[in-house]
């Protein structure tokens, strides 16, 4: 923690790429701050919010709109350092400094590390307030970390996923590449519903391929119910999300040998991906829709 009336200094590593772990601390700090200990008002409080810009401020919303300032950004250096003049508390004579730096150990590890330090500019405050910063920091990164293992969670799913479409993409599968398949992708969904929202409704997309594309109707037809589920629940789902829910029932219907219906939920995954605003996500779906196996329902 430093000397007596030093720095208090903190660190935590976490397991995120040095650009993933800036965001997370910064821009999604509302998400992960402990606002029911450390914040103007707890029971009030809607949000944290930092704007990302030298000048940018620090501040709490309550709900109904009002906000509480904590502080304002004095450098702003992505992904690498932020630098912020802290005073949550309107009756302390000058703010202090915090400086939260990020440093890469390797492409998917960052070092935190935050200090607090200024505390000679509160006169008599001073030793007092740096005590309740030296207790509270810990929590706050812990926080942090906790949130930060989401970015955990991105990677394995990320990953798991790369290595679901490379044994797609095999000209030739033996037994022993489908089982290792179907593993990946449920372990990448596991890993996709631990961050939750979009990924979740993709995570169940891809494992209905997987067990459609190695004929096991029964699996592949409960994950694309699961995915048709969250696509219509979960926020945030994008246009392309509804059509490859579509697509995944089609799928999985003609590997059960459920032709009609199949050729019904094909119709409908068609019309979906025709309203698909973005002309790449676009061309991704059609290419995939043109893709076996259909199980004969391509020469109805």
């Amino acid at each position: 923690m430093g000397e007596p009336g030093g720095a208090v200094v903190v660190a935590v590593d976490v397991r995120a790429g040095v650009e993933e772990a800036f965001g997370v601390f910064t821009a999604g700090i509302g998400d992960w701050w402990p606002v029911a200990v450390y914040s103007v008002e707890p029971g009030r409080v809607e949000t944290v919010v930092l704007e990302g810009r030298a000048g940018g401020r620090l501040y709490e919303r309550w709900v109904g709109g009002d906000e509480a300032a904590w502080g304002q950004v004095l450098a702003w250096e992505p992904p690498a350092r932020v630098l912020l003049a802290w005073s949550p508390s309107p009756d302390r004579p000058a703010p202090t400094a915090v400086e939260v730096r990020f440093t890469a150990v390797d492409p998917e590890h960052t070092r935190v590390e935050l200090e607090h330090r200024g505390w000679e500019r509160l006169g008599d405050q001073g030793d007092h307030v740096r005590a309740g910063g030296e207790e509270g920091w810990p929590r706050v990164l812990d926080a942090f970390a906790g949130a930060a293992t989401g970015a955990d969670h991105r990677w394995f799913a990320r990953s798991l996923n790369g290595q679901v479409w490379r044994l797609l993409a095999r000209p030739i599968r033996t037994p022993e590449d489908d089982a290792r398949m179907v593993d990946a992708a449920h372990a990448s969904q596991y890993h996709w519903r631990e961050v939750g929202g979009p990924p979740a409704t993709r995570g169940e997309w891809l494992v209905s391929h997987v067990y459609a594309v190695v004929g096991r109707p029964e699996p592949a037809l409960h994950h694309a119910r699961r995915c048709l589920e969250l696509a219509d629940g979960a926020p945030g789902v994008a246009d392309f999300d509804h059509a490859d829910a579509a697509e995944a029932m089609a799928r999985a219907l003609a590997c059960a040998g459920d032709l009609d219906q199949a050729a019904t939920w094909h119709s409908r995954a068609t019309a979906a991906g025709a309203t698909i605003a973005d002309a790449e996500d676009r061309q991704i779906f059609t290419d995939d829709l043109a893709t076996g196996p259909w199980f004969g329902l391509n020469r109805r």
